[in-house]
Formats: C-alpha cells, structure tokens, sequence
C-alpha cells in the first residue's frame, strides 16, 4: 500500500509539471487578447504544485498588437502577483493601452531588486483629454477630445518611460527615473500603464 500511495504521489508530481505551467500559460495568453492581439506566456516552477498558489520561478511574456483598458481605481493593487515570481519579463509591441500607443514596452525584475520599466510610444491631447473626462464621469468628453483635436491638428505626442519600480505590497511606487510626455514630466503615466498590463497577468 506504501508503495502504491508513493508511485500514485509521484505520478500526480509528474503531471502537475507537465500540465500546470501550460494551462496557466494559456489563461494569461486569453486574459492579455481578448480585445486582440498576439501573446505567448511562460510560466516556470519547481515543483510546478506552486503555480496553484500564484507563486514561481519565472513568469515571462512576449505580446505584439494588444489592446488594454487603464484602470481608474485609485493606487491599485496590481503587483502582488508578479511579486510572486523571482523572475519576471513582460515585452509588449505596437499594443494600446488607454489613449496610449506603445511602439515598446518592458517590464522586468531579477530577484528582490526593483521592477526597470522602459517604455515608448504616442499619444495625443485628445486623447488624454477623452480618457481623463470618461475616467472621472465628465459630461461631453467626446465632444472635448474633438475641440482638442481641431485645435492641435492631431498631433501625435511622444511618450517615454524609463524608471525603476518598487512593489509597496502590491502598488506601484516609482523608485528612480520617470515619464514624459514630448518632454514634459508626468508621474502617474507609468503607473496607469503598468497597471494595465500587470492586471491582466
């Protein structure tokens, strides 16, 4: 009976290696496309038991043409589940997030030091202006965003990032570096980016 409760544990080892790291890998992958777009999960751990509960080695993901919704929730908790992986590498590729065009975005981590965020891509007044009034529930933001539209000519804006993050429990705390946008310093640029991209992980 011993040996048969020994051989039934690890046979059960066996397939929770084999199988857990692809079903996990497949639900991210659903998760980041559902509004489109290409993605390719890798999830690693050993034992491969541990990925049940959120936690492992590596979490590492490639995405081109994604298209993400920014959430408006106050300083969210959306770190705490990569904080769960001593590895972590996202790379995302012409993909939208909010009013936010992204040529380029990645995200890492080695171990316990700080998440490097580097990102680039364009926005446009309109558009912050339309995502600033639908966040907030301000009447005629489309009518808004077109006004800003005529008056800039359209004109695409650029936006890079190039910081280091900490996790304080879960929420983003910028540690070093920073926003812009054409050059002008922005904060929670970042944080609504990341946010949006980690949530879905």
């Amino acid at each position: 009976m011993a040996a048969f409760l020994g051989a039934a544990v690890v046979l059960l080892l066996v397939i929770c290696q084999l199988f857990l790291p692809g079903i996990g890998e497949g639900a991210i992958e659903d998760r980041l496309t559902e509004d489109g777009g290409v993605a390719e999960a890798s999830l690693s751990a050993k034992p491969a038991a541990r990925l049940l509960w959120g936690d492992g080695d590596r979490i590492a993901v490639d995405a081109t043409g994604l298209e993400l919704d920014v959430t408006t929730e106050d300083d969210p908790v959306v770190l705490d589940d990569l904080d769960r992986f001593n590895e972590v590498e996202i790379l995302m590729r012409d993909s939208a997030v909010g009013p936010i065009e992204l040529d380029d975005f990645i995200l890492t981590r080695d171990g316990d030091e700080p998440y490097l965020l580097e990102a680039s891509g364009t926005t446009s007044i309109s558009g912050l202006a339309e995502f600033g009034a639908e966040a907030f529930d301000v009447p005629g933001s489309d009518i808004l965003g077109g006004i800003l539209n005529v008056a800039t000519g359209g004109t695409d804006l650029d936006v890079d990032l190039d910081m280091r993050l900490s996790s304080d429990d879960g929420r983003i705390r910028v540690v070093e570096g920073g926003g812009e946008i054409e050059g002008i310093p922005t904060g929670p640029l970042a944080a609504f980016i990341t946010s949006a991209v980690a949530i879905e992980l």
